[in-house]
Parts: structure tokens; C-alpha cells; sequence
């Protein structure tokens, strides 16, 4: 297991300074095509972040875990339901997804590298059983103890935390045999010096685009700076009047539809809306704000950018 201490230091969640009698831990995944955690660390770790705030990152691409909040701090990772906040008693930890997704509305997601995106997944899954191990040990808590180790859903369910799916929705649509309670059982055998496995699907993928998953019955409001900058999302409403106030709540934010389509605030023409700059855009590609391979290609080409110069950009700037 390999940590890396990357405290946000300019988050206003650390410098607010409060602490927490650790009592559980809460597994999330961050809802957004982004392997890369440094991309959140370098995102979350200014004065302006007043969003969000978690205790690590998971980094999709191999495994390492950022650790971006003191352990015992308060942090801001689940918000709160009928019966409190789980921030009061568990450590929030946020597993990267896989680049080859692509959200379609609420957790409903198409991929095109099935056999990728599994990887990634189970690279995330393995290193958040070591750590959710670790700190069970660290803070003297039982696993399989009810309550002890939960995911974002579940805490929503239990009234401690918003309206989530995650990370059950990405290990699902992917068909991996994961479950919360492969993981309580897996971080168990983990604690105990043993390895849980868990057999994975019999067939494999060819890499060939699919939906992985049937649409999903909810529709979903997200709250992000812009449709192509997913990582920058504070939340998905099924209420537009709940997202338009957590919109209002930090500057520069709006709220998208099911489709991209921004309803809050409300925009002028296409025809009057400025373009980004090629290297601006070129920069939010290097960052993994646009997606991968075709997907980058459509999603450039429908907001009205020449793909293949941006492109150019990108690989004179990445010499």
C-alpha cells in the first residue's frame, strides 16, 4: 500500500480545524470520468473549494492513495440526511473511475473498454480494502460491526448522508462482483493477514463500446462548473430547485440536465457564448476534462471546437 500525504491545506474544510472521534469509514467514488487523483488534489486544495473536502483519494491508474485530510479532521464528504451527518463519525475516502466512461444521466454510464474500465475498478477496490484494513487497526474498529464501514448509499439510506449510489452504481455497471459486503469480508481477511478473492465475470470484453448499464429510472441535476469539466461536480439533485441553491452556494457553478444541457442560469444563444481558447481547451484535455479517444473527438466537435487542432495542441504541449 502506498500513501502519499497530500493535506489540502487551502481547503476551508482544513482550515476550519475541527476534529472527529473516529467511530466508521465511508467508501465513495467520484462520479466523474477521471483516473487521475492528483487532478482532484490539485483541483480541491485552494481557498475557493468550499464544496467538498475528503480524507483521500484513490488514484485509478495505480492504486496510490493521497491522503488529503488529517485522519481525525471533520471532513466534508457526505453531507447530511434525516438522522445527522456522517461526517461527524466517519473518515470519507473517494475512489477514482475509469477514463473509458461516460455518465449518460444519473448513474447510468456507457463504456468503451470494458476490459480497462474493470482494471481500474478493481485496482481501486483491492487498495481501499488495504487502507479501510489499515485504519480499522489505526482506530480499533470491527469491520463486519453494523454501521462501521458503509458506502455513500448506504449512508443515505441509514439518513447520514445525501442522495448517492455510489460506488455499488460503478461496480454494477461493470459487472464485477463487488458488493459492500465483499468489501466489509475482503478489509476482515485483510486485518487478519489473509486475502479475500472474489471470482470475476467468465467472459471477458473485446473493448467494443456498450451500454453497461439500463437507464437508470431517476434523472438527475449536477452542479459543475461546466458539462465538459466533470471533475469539478459538487453534487447530482433529483430536485432542479435544490441544485440551483447549492449552484447559487459557490461561485462560478451551474446546473446541467441529464443531457448536458445547462437550465440554471440561464444562457444566451450558442452564437453568443465565448470560445475557449485552443490551448485553454488543449490544457482541459491534458487535465481529463474532455474524455478519451472517440469520445473526446464528439463531445469537442459538438461543442463547436475543431477537434484536430486542439489535438495538435495537446501533443506539442505534452513534448
Amino acid at each position: 500500500m502506498k500513501i502519499i500525504k497530500s493535506i489540502l491545506t487551502k481547503n476551508p474544510c482544513y482550515t476550519a480545524g475541527r476534529k472527529i472521534t473516529v467511530k466508521g469509514l465511508m467508501l465513495h467514488s467520484v462520479g466523474c470520468a477521471q483516473p487521475s487523483a492528483k487532478v482532484f488534489v490539485n483541483m480541491w486544495n485552494s481557498p475557493s473549494y468550499g464544496a467538498a473536502c475528503v480524507h483521500g483519494f484513490i488514484d485509478g491508474n495505480d492504486g496510490t492513495i493521497y491522503q488529503t485530510l488529517p485522519w481525525n479532521h471533520r471532513g466534508w464528504h457526505c453531507g447530511s440526511g434525516r438522522n445527522g451527518s456522517g461526517n461527524n463519525t466517519h473518515i470519507g475516502v473517494e475512489m477514482c473511475e475509469p477514463a473509458t466512461i461516460r455518465y449518460t444521466g444519473g448513474s447510468t454510464f456507457t463504456c468503451s473498454n470494458l476490459a480497462d474500465a474493470r482494471a481500474c475498478a478493481r485496482r481501486t477496490y483491492n487498495a481501499a480494502v488495504e487502507l479501510f484494513a489499515y485504519l480499522c487497526k489505526e482506530y480499533s474498529l470491527n469491520p463486519m460491526k453494523d454501521g462501521v464501514i458503509l458506502s455513500h448509499a448506504e449512508g443515505n439510506a441509514r439518513g447520514i448522508a445525501t442522495n448517492h449510489g455510489d460506488p455499488e452504481h460503478l461496480w454494477r455497471g461493470l459487472a464485477l462482483p463487488y458488493t459492500m459486503n465483499t468489501f466489509r469480508k475482503a478489509v476482515k481477511l485483510k486485518m487478519e493477514g489473509k486475502t479475500g478473492t472474489v471470482q470475476e465475470p467468465a467472459k471477458a470484453d473485446t473493448g467494443q463500446k456498450t451500454d453497461t448499464q439500463k437507464p437508470a429510472t431517476k434523472k438527475y441535476y449536477r452542479v459543475r462548473k461546466s458539462w465538459g469539466d466533470a471533475a469539478s461536480q459538487l453534487r447530482a439533485f433529483e430536485s432542479l430547485e435544490l441544485a440551483k441553491k447549492r449552484a447559487d452556494q459557490s461561485k462560478g457553478y451551474k446546473v446541467y440536465d441529464s443531457n448536458g444541457k445547462q437550465v440554471y442560469p440561464k444562457t444566451e444563444t450558442t452564437s453568443t457564448t465565448k470560445k475557449k481558447s485552443v490551448t485553454a481547451l488543449a490544457k482541459e484535455v491534458i487535465a481529463g476534462k474532455w474524455g478519451v479517444g472517440e469520445d473526446r473527438k464528439k463531445r469537442l466537435t459538438a461543442a463547436g471546437y475543431d477537434y484536430a487542432a486542439v489535438q495538435k495542441k495537446v501533443n506539442e504541449m505534452l513534448k
